[in-house]
């Protein structure tokens, strides 16, 4: 997924409690910022604000939604060409 983000850096949290995450927890990315998933739980140490989609390949869709689980759009919308 292609995405274009606008990051404050005055809102990242670049605090004692982020410095050990590469070793405690998985580093990640999402649409929503980067940060670390620990105990199934996502804690975001940089967040993204005026998040958009640029392209999405719609791997995988949430079953609670039927929503693409990267860009959030309808996947009954979604048109795959293969």
């Amino acid at each position: 997924m292609k995405i274009r983000v606008t990051i404050d850096t005055d809102e990242c949290s670049f605090d004692s409690e982020n410095e050990s995450s590469y070793t405690n927890g998985i580093v990640g990315i999402t649409i929503d910022g980067v940060g670390r998933w620990y105990y199934h739980s996502f804690n975001e140490f940089v967040k993204f604000n005026d998040v958009k989609v640029l392209e999405c390949k719609h791997e995988w869709k949430d079953k609670e939604t039927g929503k693409c689980g990267d860009c959030e759009q309808d996947m009954n919308e979604v048109i795959i060409n293969e």
